[in-house]
């Protein structure tokens, strides 16, 4: 659990309730809560299963600072998680129980710090309700979207209990404040960049942002490639294909074909313009690598230009045609929300306003064939 009040106490605080998870520390932060869910328990549970293991095939992410949650134990009426902080500094467990009555499911469910903590900024009552919020609550189930009512929440002395503070994505450490001018001070691309090694192989999108001509209603099984071309009468140096697909079923797809090419404008910093191939490089718009790394992750961070407008936690790019859009690019098309974490990382130490980044869903794609471009 991140940013923490730690203060010097006289007295010991009670500690969490024995159906709470254990914790090393004697005093911690923790939040009880009972819930009515007007579904079966079993869909209850099949639901909070699923958001976990949708953290890794992009189908949810937990919208309370990205935080990464796994499953320790499951039993016919009981579930125990755990949660990873955002910044993977701190560890949360939790435990929930469940029991049909009328219909229902009644739940109980305990979330406890692993460390001295007092004061939590909701974090553990968030912890919990992550798993088990509706559409209604404006959270995003996986498989059954079912009304939850909270009965009662109980959080331990300091800690809290606001459901606003559960959507919303903010850091309190000193290093994810936002930066006071837009783009930040010192904001550059990539050094050294390596084009031919970057354009060998197709590139799977994890994060973007809604620009005019991929909004998100597009998120779903998008990829873009690349291919070396002889310089076009226009100046293009590199074909561009990209793919997307409609979330909404029966999935229209949105291929962009031969039509997309793309002009170098400085190869050493990862610095291109793009625009259908027709028109002249005066109306392409910019392409920056500002991170990218083969190895064994294989990532990359790409942004539509230097990110000149404000944001609420930093800076963006516009959102139309030109000078528009952040994405975060793997070479693996199956999510590691691990690797997606780091990217988000680098792309907020950039000075970049993360809120703007919505999952692309890569799971259940069709097998894509490549595009002689």
């Amino acid at each position: 659990m991140k940013g923490f009040l730690r203060l010097a106490i006289s007295a010991p605080l009670v500690a969490a309730a024995a159906d709470c998870p254990s914790s090393p520390s004697a005093v911690h932060a923790s939040c009880k809560v009972s819930v009515t869910a007007n579904a079966p328990c079993a869909q209850v549970m099949a639901e909070m299963k699923a958001r976990v293991d949708g953290q890794s095939t992009g189908q949810w992410h937990d919208p309370h600072n990205n935080g990464t949650y796994s499953l320790l134990d499951g039993a016919q009426d009981s579930l125990d998680f755990q949660r990873v902080t955002g910044n993977k500094k701190y560890t949360d467990k939790l435990r929930f129980d469940f029991k049909d009555v009328g219909g229902q499911c009644e739940i109980s469910g305990c979330s406890a710090s692993q460390v001295f903590s007092i004061a939590d900024f909701s974090t553990n009552y968030c912890n919990l309700r992550m798993l088990y919020c509706s559409s209604q609550d404006g959270c995003h189930p996986v498989k059954f979207d079912f009304n939850a009512k909270e009965t009662d929440v109980e959080p331990s002395l300091g800690a809290g209990k606001t459901p606003s503070d559960c959507l919303k994505m903010t850091e309190v450490s000193q290093d994810f404040l936002a930066p006071t001018q837009c783009p930040p001070a010192g904001f550059d691309t990539v050094q050294d960049f390596d084009l031919e090694k970057f354009i060998e192989k197709r590139w799977y999108i994890q994060q973007q942002m809604a620009v005019n001509y991929l909004p998100a209603s597009q998120n779903r099984c998008v990829y873009a490639e690349y291919q070396l071309r002889e310089k076009s009468f226009w100046g293009y140096d590199v074909s561009v294909h990209n793919h997307a697909e409609e979330v909404a079923a029966p999935h229209k797809v949105h291929d962009s074909g031969k039509t997309l090419c793309a002009k170098v404008v400085d190869k050493a910093r990862g610095k291109l313009e793009v625009a259908p191939c027709f028109l002249p490089t005066l109306a392409a718009g910019p392409y920056w690598v500002l991170d990218y790394s083969e190895g064994p992750e294989g990532y990359a961070l790409i942004s539509g230009g230097a990110p000149k407008e404000s944001g609420e936690a930093g800076c963006r790019t516009g959102t139309g045609t030109n000078g528009a859009g952040l994405w975060i690019f793997t070479r693996q098309q199956k999510r590691d929300e691990a690797l997606v974490q780091k990217v988000r990382g680098i792309a907020k130490s950039k000075g970049f306003d993360l809120s703007v980044l919505n999952d692309v869903d890569q799971s259940e794609c069709s097998e894509a064939v490549a595009l002689a471009i």
